[in-house]
């Protein structure tokens, strides 16, 4: 019954999905045009919204697997029934903070929604290891973001 459900779980995460992250891709490029003065006014046209759906699609396409694999297998065994629960709360976080106006990381809400089930199961049921290794990698992204930005500009800069 949960390997039918699964479909519309899925389905769910991959709506909420869309709604955040095509929506922040949006979002800076839109931003982009408007700094470029490509555009007058921020509104994003219909090319950027089929070319932010269409990157994501093939992001997920080209490079989801890894990322499915690690969250279904390397984290914690999940069954089907899992899955389900893992996928519908990832799904309904994202929904309803798409709906606030939240953006938030849609591989950090199923990781969490994953890391949930795992331990409901018992907490030796997660790999704290690698979910530890996860987290400390989204800890170090901000601030290497930012150091990386800041080199961009400076040798940007040094040109002009």
């Amino acid at each position: 019954m949960f390997r039918k459900l699964q479909l519309f779980s899925a389905a769910l995460y991959s709506l909420g999905h869309g709604t955040n992250d095509a929506q922040k891709t949006m979002g800076v490029i839109t931003g982009l045009l408007v700094t470029a003065g490509f555009l007058k006014v921020f509104d994003v046209p219909f090319w950027v919204i089929l070319m932010s759906h269409f990157a994501i699609a093939m992001g997920t396409l080209f490079g989801g697997w890894r990322i499915v694999k690690t969250m279904g297998q390397k984290i914690t065994k999940l069954k089907p029934s899992g899955g389900f629960c893992a996928e519908t709360a990832g799904g309904l976080t994202l929904l309803a903070t798409a709906w606030g106006g939240i953006p938030v990381s849609t591989t950090h809400t199923i990781t969490g929604a994953i890391m949930g089930v795992g331990a409901t199961k018992r907490l030796s049921g997660v790999r704290w290891g690698v979910a530890g290794n996860i987290i400390l990698a989204w800890i170090l992204t901000i601030p290497a973001s930012a150091v990386v930005g800041a080199v961009c500009y400076r040798a940007v800069a040094f040109f002009l």
